[in-house]
């Protein structure tokens, strides 16, 4: 309603004014945030009609990350913002731990091919609050639960490694071969007593 200085009055056509409700924003993980390396977390957001959703880490957006759910892989605080008719909302924060893989190498002491008799120390990388076990194709070694291992007989080796976290990795193969040692026997081709100007033919294993 406007007035002039003359007394004259005047209303104006109505203007409607909407307010859009914020949507809700929610994340939720669908199993445990604290994982080894190689792992992941789903995380999934609230639903609602006409929401639209971005995920980030950190308080960035995760690229491509624009769908209802997000597999997270790496360490880093989540959250997903959700939008509806212009309106946007911030979820809470996921914290995501990702613990690192222990080292899994073999380093052989010597050669790995030798004959029977012999051996070679397999030694594994070395680290604070790592625990082992050897394996022979595949089986675990008895006892075998040290960062070494002498090997004799041949095969497939492998180190199961478990840092304090209990995160595991098992290493390559590193395989043994173990020659077989030949037989040594002199036959003799005839008496092996006889007169000055004889022989005899001795005859090695063949």
């Amino acid at each position: 309603l406007i007035t002039n200085a003359s007394g004259c009055s005047a209303t104006s056509g109505l203007t409607t004014v909407t307010t859009n409700p914020s949507p809700t924003a929610t994340a939720t993980p669908g199993g445990p945030t604290t994982f080894c390396a190689g792992g992941s977390v789903l995380l999934t957001a609230g639903s609602g009609t006409g929401y639209t959703y971005q995920w980030e880490l950190g308080g960035t957006p995760v690229s491509g990350a624009s769908l209802i759910s997000y597999t997270a892989t790496a360490s880093g605080n989540y959250a997903v913002v959700v939008t509806r008719s212009g309106c946007s909302a911030t979820s809470g924060t996921i914290a995501v731990t990702v613990n690192p893989a222990p080292p899994s190498t073999v380093t052989p002491s010597g050669p790995t091919s030798f004959c029977s008799g012999g051996s070679v120390t397999l030694n594994a990388s070395t680290g604070a609050g790592l625990s082992y076990q050897w394996r022979l194709g595949g089986t675990p070694i008895s006892g075998a639960t040290t960062s070494s291992f002498t090997a004799s007989i041949g095969g497939n080796y492998t180190v199961f490694v478990t840092n304090s976290t209990g995160c595991t990795a098992t290493s390559a193969i590193t395989t043994v071969s173990v020659g077989t040692v030949p037989t040594a026997t002199i036959t003799p081709g005839g008496p092996t007593t006889f007169c000055t100007g004889g022989n005899v033919v001795l005859n090695g294993s063949t």
